[in-house]
């Protein structure tokens, strides 16, 4: 905060009352300059308050969905939010994250190697069995771990997700125990796992869950990687097209898909950016799931909408200018101060907001402005949003001078006009 302006010196009251006397003025002048001085009031102007329109969202028509900020909490649009849904390979995500916390891989690494063994051939033929996708596993290929969890989220391969926990973990059971505890620590404790692939019917949660697991999956980079690869070559197995056909598409960014029969359908949980407004502003992040529909083609058309829609709807607004004025100080002796705005405000919004600026400045009792630098708040809310205001304060208030004074009774009584 900063101070512009000049104070005038003037005599303590006591040497000018000794002045008063020697000049023999007389009582009135005594009157006058022991009156007090007048209580100075801010004026406040109404600030511009600053409304946008609710924000729409072409949501699928049937099944869950949702679409969220990725920083933050924020849902622009759901359907069926707190609705427990069949989560089938989104099931994956989850076991890509257990095993990473246990096994973390550092930087762009590949992580350990893995050899292939005959269990690991076994489990090829028992999702074929099942209907299950898969990925070839041929005995004795060495694959490293990073390969391994791209087939898992490219490939959507139910044996490699086994091959992944029981190398980690060393059985099933022993994952399971360690995926509750890691949902639970990370406030995911309403989501259920009972496989590490999303085949069992008993792998739910509600868009809401989903939400926030995508919002960890996605600051995951090796994660976020793989979901970003449209097309896996892994040398030994083979080469994988992306399972998410959204990828690419209305800036969808990642994650996983999940499909499981007539009874479950096709899911999708994504990730994204919505292009800035205007052009050259930075792209919002944002996270999403849809659930329920026929097929991966009918998810796509909807994730794109989603995307699309709630594009539409993001917008820059500028709260408050710099040097927009907050409060004015003016004496009937002539002194003035200024409070401005110190800085321009502004925020990428979506949907609906109406802003709510307030100015608190006290009223300058005795023409003491000494405190007013620390006194006057200034607070702009939002969306939900609260941000301090910082000020700058021009000018100066000095006690009035002595020929204002004498001549303020004068005033007062109507024998002169008053000043402003």
């Amino acid at each position: 905060m900063s101070r512009s302006g000049t104070r005038r010196r003037l005599a303590p009251i006591g040497v000018t009352l000794a002045l008063v006397g020697t000049l023999t003025l007389g009582p009135y002048a005594v009157l006058a300059l022991l009156a007090p001085v007048p209580t100075v009031s801010p004026v406040i102007p109404v600030l511009d308050v600053v409304e946008t329109s609710e924000g729409t969202v072409t949501l699928p028509g049937s099944g869950g969905a949702a679409i969220a900020l990725a920083d933050g909490d924020r849902v622009l649009a759901a359907r069926g939010l707190d609705e427990p849904r069949v989560l089938a390979s989104i099931t994956k995500v989850i076991t890509a994250l257990v095993v990473l916390e246990e096994r973390p891989i550092e930087g762009d690494g590949e992580g350990p190697d893995i050899t292939l063994t005959a269990a690991d051939a076994r489990l090829v033929q028992s999702y074929i069995a099942i209907g299950g996708s898969f990925a070839p596993a041929p005995v004795g290929t060495v694959l490293t771990q990073r390969e391994i969890i791209e087939l898992m989220i490219v490939r959507s391969a139910n044996n490699y997700a086994d091959t992944l926990a029981l190398w980690a973990f060393g059985s099933i059971d022993a994952y399971l125990r360690a995926a509750r505890s890691w949902l639970e620590r990370n406030g995911l404790e309403r989501i259920t796992v009972a496989d590490t692939t999303g085949f069992s019917l008993s792998n739910r949660a509600t868009p809401r869950d989903l939400l926030a697991l995508a919002r960890i999956a996605a600051a995951d980079p090796v994660i976020a990687a793989a979901a970003a690869t449209p097309e896996l070559v892994v040398d030994g197995v083979g080469v994988f097209q992306n399972t998410n056909q959204a990828l690419g598409t209305a800036g969808v960014t990642g994650l996983k898909t999940g499909t499981l029969g007539p009874a479950v359908g096709a899911n999708l949980l994504f990730s994204g950016v919505l292009p800035g407004r205007p052009a050259d502003a930075e792209p919002v992040a944002v996270v999403g799931v849809v659930l329920g529909q026929p097929d991966q083609g009918a998810v796509a058309v909807a994730v794109q909408r989603l995307m699309t829609t709630a594009a539409d709807d993001l917008r820059e607004v500028t709260l408050i200018e710099e040097g927009e004025m907050l409060a004015q100080y003016a004496t009937p002796w002539g002194d003035s101060v200024e409070v401005r705005s110190a800085i321009t405000l502004r925020d990428l919004v979506w949907g609906g907001i109406r802003s709510r600026p307030a100015v608190a400045a006290p009223a300058l009792i005795g023409a003491d402005d000494t405190g007013l630098a620390g006194e006057v708040s200034a607070v702009m809310r939002w969306g939900g949003r609260t941000e301090r205001i910082p000020v700058t304060i021009s000018g100066a208030i000095d006690p009035p001078p002595l020929d204002w004074r004498l001549l303020q009774p004068l005033r007062e009584w109507g024998l002169l006009p008053t000043t402003s």
